[in-house]
């Protein structure tokens, strides 16, 4: 999969492919060409899959498509989430750079934290931002599944875990994680006592599986008490899926990321399910088409 995708949204809803090329000079640099440009398309739309966006990319397609009413960022995961307490903050400088490109909207799902939209919406209040309900594809992505109820793996998950519960008729457990502020190591790890009480089947929910240390505590502190599902909405698997698929009954992640992707392609388990956000980014994109004043 290319880390960027063009493409124009026509008024019957359809995705078209652009002809557009991210060219590489011989030196390195890179910029964008357009073969053709679509000009019945109302919207013109950018998807990027990769967690590190090169932004001389955008903003080379904005000026392409400048003359458009709707140039629209498809960028499920923010990139440099994590670090939106960081100093400097990458998060920050990110959002930044997608304020200042020349992009009208941008769609996401399951931000780390508020922070990275905050500081877009500072920056440029004209762009406008759209969240998928991440709690309506967790739904529809598991409603085959007869849970007892949603666990945060940590208090941070806390109201992500519990907006999924909610819409799944379930109660929230929370477990309880400490880190070490100066190296990340986890120091120690208490699943939550509810769970214990109350043996069955269990979704896991968060945002982001980078390695999936966390995940496997919480798994290893509940022995055999708890049957375990995981849903992480954007699945970086930097150390591969097989840990995690020896402890979780399946695993459960969206296409955001190319790594999700390629996880799905080389490991064979059905176990590992790659949802696609196809369907509720081209519904998002049908709402701005149909919206001419916007509203966050």
């Amino acid at each position: 999969m290319n880390d960027y995708e063009f493409f124009a949204f026509d008024a019957d809803g359809t995705l078209a492919p652009q002809p557009f090329e991210v060219f590489t000079y011989p030196m390195g640099d890179v910029t964008v060409r357009a073969h053709s440009i679509d000009n019945r398309a109302g919207l013109q739309v950018l998807w990027i899959h990769t967690p590190a966006p090169d932004w001389t990319v955008v903003f080379n397609w904005a000026t392409l498509v400048q003359s458009f009413d709707h140039r629209v960022l498809v960028m499920p995961y923010l990139p440099s989430a994590r670090g939106d307490k960081d100093t400097p903050s990458p998060a920050r400088t990110n959002a930044t750079l997608a304020a200042m490109s020349g992009i009208t909207d941008i769609v996401t799902i399951d931000p780390h934290s508020p922070v990275w939209l905050d500081c877009l919406r500072s920056a440029n209040p004209a762009v406008d931002c759209w969240q998928l309900d991440l709690a309506a594809v967790v739904r529809d992505a598991t409603s085959d599944s007869d849970y007892r109820g949603v666990i945060a793996p940590d208090t941070g998950a806390t109201a992500r875990a519990a907006h999924v519960a909610a819409a799944l008729g379930l109660p929230v457990a929370v477990a309880a994680k400490k880190r070490d502020p100066a190296t990340g190591r986890i120091l120690g790890y208490a699943a939550p006592e509810a769970v214990r009480e109350q043996p069955g089947r269990y979704l896991v929910v968060d945002d982001i599986c980078d390695g999936g240390a966390t995940f496997a505590l919480l798994a290893t502190s509940l022995d055999d008490s708890a049957e375990l599902d995981l849903w992480v909405t954007h699945g970086g698997f930097t150390k591969g899926p097989d840990e995690l698929l020896r402890r979780y009954r399946t695993v459960h992640t969206t296409d955001s990321l190319r790594s999700a992707i390629a996880a799905g392609t080389q490991c064979p388990d059905s176990r590992l399910r790659i949802h696609s956000l196809r369907g509720p980014i081209t519904t998002t994109l049908a709402h701005i088409a149909d919206t001419e004043s916007h509203t966050r």
